[in-house]
């Protein structure tokens, strides 16, 4: 399992303590952590290393800077090691339940390829669970492949064909419950009741949720090319509707200033070709950064038996 942790240090001894009586002490599933410091300001790298000086079952490793969580669960996905039958991703703050993973085990081993946490209830704000419906809805009709079972957000399980899969994309917008739904595989829904965040402060705002619905049409859907076509072909009947009754005015009638109408067409038109630009110029800044090829992340430190050898620091 992976678990993604930036700043989370007053939810990592609650996390240790219900993975160990939940997931740990269930019978017939040998389950191993492996978390992922991103970048984290606070003490959570010093919890996490005591946890896996206290535990052979965790591991965890640090990123030398705060990539994001997308990012920080592709360096714990490439760091998963080959023995694995299947990984799944758990939030630490647990407002996930550690009791849906033997669930996701469930559905795994009745022939499901991923298992999708779907939020029956959730115990959030009102105007979370109306954007991510909508974030949901919409990204089911425009950018995910069709019939695809998946939910907007990475609680879920995927065996280790998918992992293999998944760890192929080496792009750096990422948004992992994208990639994985765009694998395709068999996929189950197991339904849960998401819960209160008890400690902390959650980093999914506003913005992070329009930013990930925003990479998720840029990466994977054709909607905002094809509106820009739509907008340009509106746009020149307009004008074009809009040159023939002038000319008619003008072969009829005598012409009369018409300052006001000039500019609020110039206004118009100017306005639509910067966004027409502003889009493209976010698909060009997305093609510079993967012909630059950086690397995804750099490992700093590691802890734990399960812990990569490279990335385990000598401290003397």
């Amino acid at each position: 399992m992976v678990t993604p942790v930036f700043n989370e240090e007053a939810n990592l001894d609650r996390y240790a303590a219900e993975v160990t009586a939940t997931l740990f002490a269930a019978p017939g599933i040998e389950a191993r952590v492996l978390f992922v410091d991103d970048g984290s300001r606070d003490s959570s790298w010093l919890k996490l290393q005591a946890l896996c000086a206290a535990s052979p079952r965790f591991s965890a490793l640090r990123l030398s800077r705060n990539y994001g969580a997308h990012l920080a669960l592709a360096a714990g996905f490439d760091a998963v090691g080959e023995d694995a039958d299947a990984v799944a991703v758990l939030a630490c703050d647990l407002q996930d339940p550690v009791a849906t993973l033997l669930d996701f085990v469930a559905a795994w081993r009745q022939g499901a390829d991923i298992a999708w946490g779907q939020r029956r209830t959730r115990a959030d704000e009102g105007w979370k669970r109306k954007a991510s419906s909508l974030l949901e809805n919409t990204l089911r009709r425009h950018a995910m492949p069709r019939h695809s079972r998946f939910t907007t957000g990475s609680f879920l399980l995927m065996d280790a064909r998918v992992l293999a899969c998944l760890k192929q994309f080496r792009e750096h917008s990422r948004v992992t419950f994208a990639l994985v739904a765009w694998t395709g595989f068999n996929q189950a829904v197991v339904p849960y009741d998401r819960q209160a965040r008890l400690a902390g402060k959650s980093g999914w705002k506003f913005g992070q949720m329009l930013n990930t619905a925003y990479d998720v049409l840029i990466g994977f859907s054709p909607l905002p090319a094809k509106l820009m076509t739509g907008i340009g072909v509106g746009m020149c009947a307009l004008s074009l509707a809009m040159t023939a009754y002038l000319l008619l005015v003008w072969a009829l009638s005598r012409v009369q200033p018409g300052w006001t109408g000039v500019m609020v067409t110039i206004l118009l038109c100017f306005g639509v070709l910067f966004m027409m630009v502003g889009v493209m110029a976010e698909y060009l800044h997305r093609i510079f950064i993967e012909a630059k090829n950086r690397p995804l992340y750099f490992v700093a430190d590691g802890a734990g038996a399960d812990a990569p050898a490279g990335a385990r620091r000598e401290h003397g």
